[in-house]
């Protein structure tokens, strides 16, 4: 799972380097409400709120688990569960990087 904000300034997305199950981990990391990022689009420092970060599934745990139900078929190929072990593995690694950015989204942070 990554995270991202938009810029205020040029609209882009940015990513951040913190990574964090939830809000409130993210809240202790960083050390407060919110955080001072820097657009790499266009350089604008600003002051971003908590709530404007959201999680998106990481695409390279995603195609690691593509690889290990590629390589789960070579020493399945005996035994003849082929199709449920080249599909299932990637399956459960998408839903559960889905899952973990959902559950980071939906919690918000009160606001003081």
């Amino acid at each position: 799972m990554k995270l991202f904000y938009h810029c205020s300034s040029c609209k882009k997305e940015n990513k951040i380097t913190i990574k964090s199950d939830n809000r409130y981990d993210f809240q202790k990391e960083v050390g407060g409400d919110e955080m001072n990022v820097n657009c790499t689009h266009c350089g604008k420092l600003d002051k971003k709120h908590i709530n404007r970060f959201h999680a998106k599934a990481n695409k390279v745990i995603i195609l690691g688990g593509l690889v290990a139900g590629a390589v789960a078929t070579l020493f399945l190929l005996n035994f003849g569960w082929i199709a449920t072990a080249t599909f299932s593995i990637p399956i459960f690694v998408w839903l559960n990087e889905e899952k973990r950015a959902s559950a980071f989204n939906k919690v918000m942070i009160p606001r003081r």
